[in-house]
């Protein structure tokens, strides 16, 4: 990844005014990695600025943002206002974790700023982003945490321990505790952060639940069967949920015997339903989950659809298994 480093550290001299953007529902992966980059930057005395969608479900980013004042971390959080009031000529544009302009929370953005780059970990679709500077998709990264932390260290800068405490949160996540996307780098990158101090209690902290959430999961998960010898799925109510609840349940199913692959299907709006999927690695749900219109990794991946129904998308999940 060197050539990529050198690259983006050239683009971004050419560069004083800067803004970040993660995908809509923002996670600690996207989050954290921002903070990242948002270090970097900061260095070079620009004005970096990363962009807040107005309502956070998220109740880890919360937290963590409670964090950032809690340690008097100064970020210059934006609104969407206040980016569209931006020079959209002189500003660049880093859209990190997602290369979908679906999943952006104002794709206007893309199309107002000039001069962008795109940096993701999925896997490439169709249709994808471009940005005119650069453009950087690796689906062999567990995490767009261990691409900013590798850059970090090629350019032998730190970040404050809480941001790194964020920012291996984000990794754990992405990589379901270590036990998806995980090779030796990803190992690597949380030794680097913790050397920087990422504090295990606070990063615990942040990953917790309520109670009721958690019971709620259960009951679901109660409610889920094997679709044949090797896959599980479990279908919600009509009750709208969070993307971040699909992964999770789709992710605990993984921890019963003979289960390589999980499904799990709900509402996600009032138009559309999502559906998240997760594997061992022994059956590419990438592939399952792109006939669906969606993407993601070999072991980790989702779609959502409008205008259908849980049982629909159920049955096409059928067709496409069988």
């Amino acid at each position: 990844m060197k050539h990529v480093f050198e690259k983006l550290t050239n683009i971004f001299n050419k560069y004083d005014n800067y803004v970040i953007t993660g995908h809509k529902n923002l996670d600690l992966d996207a989050l954290g990695s921002s903070l990242g980059l948002y270090r970097i930057l900061k260095e070079k005395n620009k004005e970096i600025s990363i962009y807040l969608e107005k309502n956070i479900n998220n109740t880890s980013v919360l937290k963590a943002l409670e964090k950032l004042k809690l340690y008097n971390v100064k970020i210059n959080f934006v609104n969407e206002e206040e980016v569209f009031k931006m020079d959209s000529e002189k500003t660049l544009l880093i859209v990190i974790d997602t290369h979908n302009l679906n999943l952006l929370d104002k794709p206007d953005m893309f199309s107002y700023f000039k001069n962008k780059v795109v940096l993701d970990h999925h896997i490439k679709m169709v249709n994808s982003l471009n940005g005119n500077e650069l453009t950087y998709i690796n689906s062999r990264l567990s995490s767009m945490v261990e691409f900013v932390s590798f850059y970090l260290h090629h350019l032998n800068k730190n970040v404050s321990p809480i941001v790194a405490t964020i920012m291996l949160a984000g990794m754990e996540i992405d990589t379901n505790s270590y036990n998806i996307k995980t090779t030796d780098k990803t190992y690597e990158v949380g030794s680097y952060l913790m050397k920087m101090g990422a504090n295990n209690i606070d990063k615990q902290t942040l990953l917790q639940e309520s109670m009721e959430v958690y019971k709620k999961r259960q009951d679901y998960i109660k409610n889920s069967y094997m679709i044949n010898e090797k896959m599980a799925i479990c279908t919600l109510n009509e009750e709208i949920v969070l993307k971040k609840d699909l992964a999770q349940i789709a992710e605990e199913l993984l921890q019963f015997d003979k289960v390589e692959a999980a499904f799990a299907i709900g509402k996600v709006s009032e138009s559309s339903v999502g559906i998240s999927s997760r594997s061992v690695g022994t059956i590419d749900v990438q592939k399952i989950m792109l006939k669906l219109g969606g993407g993601g990794h070999k072991s980790d991946a989702a779609a959502e659809i409008i205008n259908t129904t849980i049982n629909q998308v159920k049955e096409r999940l059928y067709e496409i298994i069988n």
